[in-house]
């Protein structure tokens, strides 16, 4: 859900060439989300994140540090159950998650074309007793890739994730893909959709299918916000969403 939804990866792209000199980016919003998941029990969680990005030739290193408040807890932020004794509403520090990634093709040849390897691992600093995560630490590795057609480009994403297991669970290491389309309404305004699928983690569980629309506005050389909404499709996805992000470069 949000740390690959929010800042996702593959969903809010900046679809930009590679920086020629360094550049640090702070970023933090709010994302909101509503979903029964499979249980006759609405659950809300609000999922507060503090992004660290840095940018270096074909380089992009991020550390994400969230703030989770969940009601009525039934899965994680990346929508797998969750171990622990679940209180009505639970509050506190999430997931940690670190991620490098690196331009295998940063469009220079003049195609258009960006072929990202990107690497990530999510630390378990949520209290899993709590029901703000799993208590295991996750892997994945993926493939981004945009393609321009003129005023519109075109991303995608194929990944696989690779689960820590919490007690008395076996959760499955799934494939996860994303498709979509940016197109710029101004110099200084995109918007843009994606559909994002996901491998069920469990055995009598659902996949995640989400579908998104996005828009995001530079305020200035240096700030720039995003906005977003989501629609679920599967028990493993929310009802709906939606957030924001606003992120200042130096």
């Amino acid at each position: 859900m949000r740390a690959a939804r929010l800042i996702m990866p593959g969903l809010l792209v900046s679809l930009v060439l590679p920086v020629l000199a360094d550049e640090f980016t702070v970023s933090s919003g709010l994302d909101y989300s509503r979903g029964k998941y499979g249980t006759p029990t609405t659950s809300e969680t609000w999922y507060v994140p503090v992004v660290a990005k840095y940018e270096t030739g074909p380089m992009i290193y991020k550390l994400t540090i969230p703030y989770l408040r969940i009601t009525n807890p039934s899965v994680g932020p990346d929508g797998e159950p969750l171990p622990g004794d679940c209180g009505s509403v639970e509050k506190g520090l999430g997931d940690t998650v670190a991620s490098a990634n690196f331009a295998l093709l940063d469009g220079s040849r003049g195609d258009g074309l960006i072929v990202e390897l990107i690497g990530k691992v999510k630390l378990p600093t949520a209290d899993e007793e709590n029901c703000l995560g799993t208590g295991k630490t996750d892997f994945s590795a993926q493939f981004d890739l945009t393609q321009a057609f003129g005023v519109i480009s075109g991303f995608a994403t194929l990944g696989w994730k690779k689960f820590g297991d919490p007690s008395e669970t076996n959760l499955r290491d799934p494939i996860f893909a994303s498709l979509g389309f940016v197109t710029r309404l101004a110099p200084a305004t995109s918007v843009g959709a994606a559909y994002d699928w996901r491998q069920k983690v469990t055995a009598d569980g659902d996949g995640i299918q989400e579908f998104t629309l996005f828009l995001t506005q530079r305020l200035s050389p240096s700030w720039k916000v995003q906005l977003y909404a989501l629609k679920g499709f599967s028990d493993a996805s929310p009802d709906s969403g939606g957030g924001l992000l606003l992120s200042h470069s130096f």
